[in-house]
């Protein structure tokens, strides 16, 4: 198993970007569950021959998909050491949450607040949504009640509360719906703030929103601002928005699922300034961070609150003195699970291995990467950019003066699947402003430039056949 994963990740640019699973291969999964087994050596033969050449290709030199990182060797076999230990990350007297509580205290002194406690979790959703549950928690504590006790119901007896709302871009990611409806905020207490050309929030328009909704009887207690949109990389303007946050009151929380970690690459750090003064901050280690899924934290500045927010006990789970509960449940106490998997071996891992200063030239050279496709781009006859370029995500499609949007878009559209079914390489897609986009996100430690001049000879050549029908 380990020889052939190697020999795989050796041997990339040998194969497909991505394939499809014939139809003979997909019969496997209808399969019932075996009563009987067929042994190990011939269950792996059918990973190998069923499963292995037909991922999502995320750990291609060209995969540009979404934001999805590629992971790396090192982290590969770091997850098997931990998969091998098998530890329990609730905490306890042991060495893996001392790894955990070391790589957190990293991830918040490179963020720009080392005082902040955190965790890992699972992906982006995760890490925002408990960032936002503990500034839903703040705010209803600071208002004299207790979320934990009566939520958000009005209890016979209790003083009517106010709805709380919070803020964010239309350009948030979907994450912030889900985290409204699974709190008990709902959807209509998630309030959408323009954006200006840049793509970011339009701070005139959320100062108006925020007195706006105060007067209508509407409790604001939270601002979202965004490192790195989902949609074309823009960075809100941080800054302005703890300023604003300061001002009026409120919790400031940054969605950095991918631009926080711009803040290691030393020409990118001031595209992300204003991270430091955040309340929290949620990022993704599985995005830019190179790590195998799945990889996320979550940092809050007040680690008193954030314990506050989740902390339980149980008999079974008394902390002693001595021995192997020394300690306490640290990490349960402080999110919502209490079964936890090791996920800091192998971000301890990488960093001892590489440094912080690696990663960060990694990133520097995405972005040089991208906005170096970008120019190209915006110079080529048939090729036209949809959006500004700030970070790493470049979204553009192929044109021509014969066809309308309408047209356009369905064009780009087959081109991309055209793009991707004949494994050349894999962007996805947004709409811009209507218009069907290439989008091609680059988090690819992978990518030579080589391979991102494949990329735009491919699209144009697909384009100019589709064209000429």
């Amino acid at each position: 198993m380990l020889d052939d994963m190697l020999d795989v990740q050796s041997t990339l640019t040998q194969r497909p970007a991505w394939q499809e699973i014939p139809a003979t291969k997909r019969l496997l999964f209808d399969e019932p569950a075996p009563i009987e087994g067929i042994g190990a050596d011939a269950a792996y033969a059918r990973f190998r021959s069923h499963i292995l050449p037909y991922g999502n290709g995320n750990w291609h030199p060209r995969f540009f998909g979404w934001v999805q990182g590629q992971g790396t060797p090192l982290a590969m076999l770091s997850e098997m050491l931990a998969a091998g230990m098998n530890p329990h990350l609730a905490g306890f007297n042991h060495a893996p949450p001392m790894v955990e509580r070391q790589v957190v205290s990293w991830l918040a002194a490179l963020m720009g607040i080392p005082e902040a406690g955190g965790l890992l979790v699972t992906g982006g959703t995760s890490a925002n949504t408990h960032a936002l549950g503990v500034a839903r928690y703040a705010a209803v504590r600071a208002r004299g009640g207790t979320v934990r006790e009566n939520g958000l119901q009005h209890w016979p007896g209790q003083p009517t509360a106010k709805p709380l709302v919070f803020y964010g871009s239309v350009e948030t990611h979907a994450w912030a719906r889900k985290a409204a409806e699974w709190l008990g905020l709902g959807d209509r207490a998630f309030r959408r703030v323009p954006v200006n050309a840049a793509y970011q929030i339009d701070l005139v328009a959320l100062s108006r929103l925020i007195e706006t909704d105060r007067q209508n009887g509407l409790d604001p207690f939270c601002v979202m601002g965004t490192a790195g949109t989902v949609n074309t990389g823009a960075t809100d303007d941080l800054r302005a928005i703890a300023t604003l946050c300061r001002d009026k009151s409120l919790w400031f929380h940054v969605d950095g699922a991918f631009g926080a970690l711009a803040a290691l690459a030393p020409s990118l750090r001031s595209q992300v300034a204003g991270l430091e003064e955040a309340d929290s901050i949620a990022f993704d280690l599985h995005k830019w961070g190179a790590m195998p899924f799945e990889c996320a934290c979550v940092l809050v500045r007040d680690a008193a609150v954030n314990h506050e927010t989740f902390s339980a006990t149980a008999s079974y789970l008394a902390e002693t003195s001595r021995g192997v509960s020394a300690g306490g449940v640290y990490f349960a106490d402080r999110g919502l699970d209490l079964t936890r998997g090791f996920k800091a071996l192998k971000v301890w891992m990488q960093l001892q291995a590489d440094g912080v200063a690696k990663l960060g030239r990694i990133i520097e050279q995405n972005v040089r990467q991208a906005q170096q496709f970008a120019d190209a781009v915006a110079c080529h006859r048939a090729l036209e950019l949809l959006a500004p370029v700030p970070l790493n995500i470049v979204c553009f499609r192929y044109r021509t003066d014969s066809l309308d949007d309408a047209a356009l878009n369905a064009l780009n559209e087959e081109l991309l699947l055209r793009l991707q079914e004949r494994g050349i390489a894999v962007p996805s897609s947004t709409r811009i402003g209507g218009r069907f986009a290439l989008r091609l996100a680059h988090v690819n430690h992978r990518t030579t430039d080589a391979d991102l001049a494949m990329v735009l000879s491919a699209v144009v050549a697909i384009g100019d056949a589709l064209v000429e029908g």
